[in-house]
């Protein structure tokens, strides 16, 4: 025992502090060991949380494992091509053979061409093209005529008609504009779209007295489309912060450099048309003349060229137009002539319908609709592109797919499903679009039902490719087979499959049997965190003794899991070497083998059956039926006497209650509040409370750790609940660690104002 503190000597030399905190120290002893209680606690609640964690993966193996069908699955192999084939676990095994003679194919309707023809007059940009003819230069070459470079571009401007009708590519406005040199002074012109043409304009501009000539001049590609104005009287001055008209801008003269001499940026005028291309062609001298023939459907559509100069050769490596892609003519076959492979107008697709080119106008305007097998297609031509209604069909219920074809330029429809079915279209209301797109007219090619022979049997027929047959087994026909040789499918158990399900069980088997292994380990110098749990370890007993058990009304030749291999290794085995649940491949595979609905019978019998229990007081008089619902338990009802039932569900496995209401009527029956029962109801009402309980009548081994684990780590379950009593003791010793540094905090400070009060005594004295 160490010696007692004594206060000697002078109390204004003694160290007061380090007397209080070895007090302190001594004190807070139960301090420390509440706190080395808390860490044990929380520790033990995590190691509770992991063994958990390992049954609620067990819990799943064992749900899969447990499936109806979890060790019956087969598998289909094929030899030879045509056939797909894949099996179910009721699939009879064996080997046939599948001729296929034809196949099944779909109704399909294809309406007509929709585009207007080639706007041979517009600008080509804006012409109809499917393919916008962009600027620069292609090339065009005779046998013997040579080669000519031609250009699409801006066109020449027209300088005669009035500003207004033009082809200016920004309209000019009326008012006035400035131009100003730099010793001839400054002038104002007016301008008049409606009444003033281009030649009048530059006559006014060169009629003035500031010194200046303005004349139309060409662009690189040779053609009159730019504006030129040169001065005698030094520097030139465009546009002025009053004027009204936009001449400047519109003509490209806002941004031209230069001093004396100003020209216009670039082009002021339209695109060239697709008849000014063909008017530079025929002008050539390599001996071609250009066309635009009409289509198959009388549209004027295709790209001509006719040689007198023998072959012709179309474009070459140096072309910066992308012309003879867009008018289709650069892959078209030919010597003297080549035309067009397909037309070259195409209407947009995703442009409003109101505005898109339609060949002979564009459909109704405004809201309209129309059927397709019967489902109702809105659309409005304003709001909606083409595409949008294509979309819309392909989304409906109308089980068929819609496409805009660009090579034939037509709409198809085509049945989601194969077999000889029409396709019924009508338009509705007052719209036309099925009528526009030539598809309430079009002569639909109905599909074709599927012909196949199951082993040289008779022919059978199928409106699909894909095919359930008698014996279980669905085919898919891909191809037609060879004459002859027919492919061969071969149906046999899946093992593989079925072992590794019962692998994955047993390993999670085992991860359960590792977890409270490492938790309760008896160690002296590392024992587990619950060493000494003989709840644990009387759990692990029971888990064990689980799987040794047999099963409870199991039909079939096997009752017990050792029976199909599964086991904790060979009888006489040495100590410690049976703790691990193992798996005889062999043995299991064998008996899979020879006989697998025994095998199935002893992972997966589970059956439930509920009981009325007597002496209850209520309106229920039996109950009939098979009960299927998946947890045993209580059904506790309430009757009010009065037609309401009430009941509250406790399931066994120590999940949460459900509780549900029902009205009956007298003499009746109720089919709605036990899962496949029956309830025959009294012709009198009687209140009170009955009891209906749910037990298996039959059950498997794995059944039997199934509920082991629900029980331990459901919902609710043991595990959790462990670990909520170690949460509240975790609570309670913070709380106790509060109020015990509270009270020795207060007791050192009554000891300081004791050892104070002696001081200050000292002092006095």
């Amino acid at each position: 025992m160490a010696d007692p503190i004594r206060v000697t000597g002078l109390f204004s030399s003694f160290d007061t502090e380090s007397v209080i905190s070895q007090l302190t120290f001594a004190r807070q002893g139960i301090v420390r060991k509440l706190e080395a209680e808390s860490a044990m606690a929380s520790a033990k609640k995590t190691t509770l949380a992991q063994v958990q964690t390992r049954f609620l993966a067990l819990l799943t193996r064992a749900t899969t494992v447990m499936g109806a069908t979890s060790v019956s699955g087969k598998t289909a192999s094929v030899l030879g091509t045509g056939v797909t084939a894949a099996a179910s676990a009721a699939s009879a095994t064996g080997t046939f053979a599948v001729d296929v003679t034809k196949l099944a194919t779909k109704t399909a309707a294809t309406g007509g061409a929709i585009s207007a023809a080639i706007d041979a007059t517009s600008p080509i940009g804006s012409a109809n093209f499917g393919v916008a003819p962009t600027n620069g230069t292609f090339t065009v070459k005779t046998a013997s005529g040579g080669t000519a470079s031609f250009s699409v571009g801006a066109a020449e401007a027209d300088t005669v008609s009035t500003l207004a009708t033009s082809n200016m590519a920004t309209a000019a406005t009326a008012g006035t504009y400035t131009i100003a040199t730099a010793t001839g002074g400054s002038q104002t012109f007016t301008i008049d779209p409606a009444t003033q043409s281009l030649d009048t304009v530059l006559a006014a501009i060169n009629a003035s007295a500031i010194g200046v000539t303005a004349t139309v001049s060409n662009d690189a590609n040779g053609r009159a489309n730019q504006i030129s104005i040169v001065s005698t009287q030094g520097a030139i001055t465009l546009g002025a912060s009053g004027d009204t008209s936009n001449f400047i801008t519109a003509t490209n003269l806002s941004s031209a450099t230069g001093t004396t001499t100003k020209t216009s940026s670039s082009a002021f005028t339209k695109q060239m048309s697709l008849n000014q291309v063909v008017a530079g062609i025929n002008a050539s001298a390599i001996g071609v003349t250009a066309s635009i023939a009409n289509d198959s459907n009388g549209r004027a559509n295709l790209f001509t060229l006719n040689s007198t100069q023998g072959a012709i050769t179309l474009g070459s490596a140096g072309d910066s137009s992308n012309f003879l892609t867009a008018t289709n003519a650069l892959a078209s076959p030919g010597t003297t002539t080549r035309q067009s492979t397909i037309g070259m107008a195409r209407l947009n697709v995703s442009a409003k319908m109101v505005v898109a080119s339609w060949f002979g106008g564009a459909p109704a305007a405004g809201p309209q609709s129309f059927t397709v097998n019967g489902a109702t297609i809105n659309y409005d031509t304003s709001a909606d592109s083409l595409t949008d209604v294509i979309t819309r069909v392909n989304a409906s219920a109308a089980n068929v797919t819609a496409r805009y074809d660009s090579i034939t330029d037509t709409v198809r429809l085509e049945s989601t499903k194969p077999g000889s079915l029409g396709i019924t279209l009508a338009d509705t209301g007052g719209g036309n679009l099925l009528s526009k797109l030539g598809l309430s007219t079009a002569t639909q090619v109905l599909g074709d039902n599927a012909e196949y022979k199951i082993d040289g049997g008779p022919t059978q027929y199928a409106s699909s490719n894909t095919v359930t047959l008698a014996s279980g087994v669905t085919i898919s026909m891909t191809a037609l087979t060879e004459v002859g040789n027919p492919p061969k499918v071969t149906v046999t158990q899946d093992a593989n499959a079925a072992v590794s399900g019962v692998k994955s069980f047993i390993s999670s088997m085992n991860d359960v049997f590792a977890g409270i292994d490492a938790a309760t380990k008896a160690d002296k110098t590392n024992p587990g965190v619950m060493s000494g749990d003989a709840s644990l370890r009387q759990l692990r007993s029971t888990l064990r003794s689980a799987l040794s058990s047999s099963g409870i009304n199991v039909n079939g030749t096997f009752t017990r899991l050792d029976q199909i291999g599964i086991t904790f290794g060979a009888a006489g085995a040495a100590v410690g070497t049976t703790n691990s649940l193992l798996l005889d491949e062999t043995k299991f595979r064998r008996v899979l083998a020879s006989d697998p609905s025994s095998v199935q019978a002893v992972l997966s019998t589970f059956t439930l059956g509920a009981t009325l229990q007597p002496g209850g007081t209520g309106s229920i008089t039996g109950i009939t039926g098979n009960y299927s619902g998946l947890v045993a338990g209580t059904y506790r009802i309430s009757d009010n006497g009065a037609g309401l039932l009430n009941s509250v569900f406790t399931p066994r496995n120590g999940g949460p209650q459900v509780a549900s209401s029902v009205s009956i009527t007298a003499s009746g029956t109720n089919t709605s509040l036990i899962p496949g029962m029956t309830l025959n109801i009294a012709a009198v009402f009687m209140g009170g409370t009955q009891t209906i309980t749910v037990a298996a009548s039959a059950k498997s081994p794995v059944q039997l750790i199934k509920e082991l684990a629900e029980t331990q780590a459901g919902a609710g379950g043991v595990m959790q609940k462990r670990q909520d009593t170690y949460s509240a003791v975790t609570d309670h010793l913070a709380e106790r660690r509060t109020q015990t540094i509270d009270r020795i905090d207060k007791e050192m400070n009554v000891m300081r104002k004791k050892f104070m009060a002696m001081e200050q005594a000292q002092a006095r004295y």
